[in-house]
């Protein structure tokens, strides 16, 4: 298979991934809208409408971006056209009332936790669309190796970085598996659900952004994911003039450059 095949397999596999991902989220929330769970008239539904809403836009771009052939070779990472500034803490906080309904499902508690100050505050330039397509790959991953307790979505200063921690208390990742989860279609040596796509999305939409993503985990206890926003000074947080523009999975990956 050449490199031209081998990556368009893999930017239609994750599209895929993620869009399907999207239409089980929004058919859980619909079936406990059904249930009457959020109320029964339009005001107490209209935050959950809201966010059914702003997931199907996010859909919608993902496709079009696939759709348009110029951006196929960037349909993971960042689209220069999409480059814009936004509030970080309401990109997690969207996330976090996407996800919660699922985490109900499940029998989990979901927990959005933010600082009352923060040292440069929490604007970020980037494309939006795809790093909340790294956060909702990350917090999905929790979810799905969490059987039982608590998964923490921070959004927190380390120094003057910024940093997002997505924590659970689920199995944990072995150290066999560590140096190998963010390789495209890897699915680990246990028996696991998924694409083994969601952790390699992740990585290559922090490296197009100039983010450091790592993580530390323990089994039997759990697994923390940490995305860090360097700081930058007199500029936002992100994305600026030395980011690549067509992130090679070579570079992105831990020990592999």
């Amino acid at each position: 298979m050449s490199q031209r095949e081998l990556r368009n397999k893999i930017n239609i596999s994750a599209l895929v991934h993620d869009v399907s991902n999207a239409v089980v989220n929004e058919s859980i929330v619909l079936k406990q809208m059904i249930d009457g769970e959020y109320g029964s008239n339009l005001q107490e539904i209209k935050t959950i409408l809201i966010s059914l809403w702003q997931t199907n836009n996010r859909v919608i771009q993902l496709i079009d971006m696939y759709r348009n052939h110029q951006s196929r070779d960037r349909l993971i990472g960042l689209n220069p056209s999409l480059i814009h500034e936004f509030d970080f803490g309401d990109l997690l906080n969207n996330l976090y009332q996407e996800y919660m309904p699922k985490a109900i499902n499940r029998g989990l508690k979901l927990h959005y936790k933010t600082c009352t100050k923060y040292v440069h505050g929490t604007r970020v330039k980037g494309d939006a669309t795809h790093l909340y397509r790294m956060c909702s790959n990350l917090l999905k991953n929790a979810l799905s190796y969490t059987k039982t307790g608590d998964i923490f979505l921070r959004l927190l200063n380390q120094g003057d970085d910024l940093v997002v921690l997505i924590e659970d208390t689920g199995i944990g990742i072995g150290s066999e598996d560590l140096a190998n989860i963010f390789l495209p279609f890897y699915r680990g040596t246990i028996s696991s659900p998924g694409s083994g796509l969601g952790l390699y999305i992740a990585m290559m939409v922090a490296y197009s952004h100039g983010l450091k993503l790592s993580v530390d985990s323990v089994v039997g206890k759990g697994t923390i994911f940490t995305i860090k926003f360097p700081y930058q000074v007199n500029n936002f947080y992100g994305v600026d003039a030395t980011i690549p523009k067509k992130p090679k999975l070579t570079h992105a990956l831990p020990g592999r450059h």
